[in-house]
């Protein structure tokens, strides 16, 4: 029997189908929230969380006051990898960490083969300022949403040190995509350790970016990923995300 899919996913399914087979293309304007509610059969709330998911990926474009549209750089190509790749079938924090397995510990490798001196003196630089903000953040002066910034301008680093387009767009879709659902802002924490661990590990990485040892990198950034997924309490934030698609 088939697995009946939440409503979010009819949502991000109906619009990468219309992408797909040319019903939408780029440039084109959706239909506003209600008439696509009543074609879909799905609350606004899961139509907006499909919406927002696809505009963090850049295949969609929202313009406040003036609607959404196909982003004029996206086509069906992007749209049957992301299918491909089921990024869409589970939770959002399952996709989230699903999707930093494959990328980032790729943008790792990547980074490790072809990083410039430029790139890995700014890679040092967010190292940097990381540690000087996880000092006082133990302190209580800095809040978990700025240590998370200050961790997204590492991973960043990271992937323009890949020099590859494709993977530094994925990953700060997924990185947005943290931040905008506030995973790691202290309700969901169960390890508040966890940045001082992702910091010795970032080290660890950057060091093998440095040494251009590629499959180190690949495999620390993996550890790295996981270690993150451990910190936080999943299924809390599985039941949230169930209560809110409701």
């Amino acid at each position: 029997m088939e697995e009946k899919k939440s409503a979010r996913e009819v949502a991000i399914n109906y619009f990468l189908d219309e992408i797909k087979y040319g019903n939408l293309k780029p440039g084109d304007k959706i239909l506003n929230e209600r008439k696509l509610s009543e074609k879909l059969g799905i609350s606004r709330i899961p139509l907006r969380e499909a919406i927002s998911t696809l505009s963090t990926l850049g295949i969609l474009e929202a313009y406040q006051g003036n609607g959404t549209y196909v982003s004029v750089n996206s086509n069906g190509i992007l749209a049957s990898i992301i299918r491909k790749y089921g990024i869409f079938n589970r939770s959002m924090i399952d996709e989230v960490f699903e999707a930093r397995i494959l990328f980032e510990a790729d943008a790792a490798m990547l980074a490790a083969k072809n990083r410039t001196d430029d790139n890995l003196r700014d890679l040092k630089e967010a190292l940097s300022q990381h540690k000087n903000a996880l000092a006082s953040y133990f302190e209580g002066k800095t809040t978990a949403k700025q240590m998370m910034e200050y961790d997204n301008k590492i991973h960043l680093a990271i992937a323009v040190c890949a020099h590859n387009n494709f993977i530094l767009q994925i990953t700060e879709a997924i990185r947005y995509v943290t931040m905008e659902h506030g995973f790691f802002n202290g309700e969901f924490t169960i390890n508040r350790e966890h940045f001082k661990q992702s910091a010795t590990i970032h080290r660890e990485i950057a060091t093998a970016i440095e040494k251009q040892n590629s499959e180190e990198a690949y495999r620390k950034m993996q550890e790295h990923i996981k270690q993150i997924s451990s910190a936080l309490d999943l299924e809390m934030i599985r039941r949230k995300e169930n209560e809110e698609l409701s």
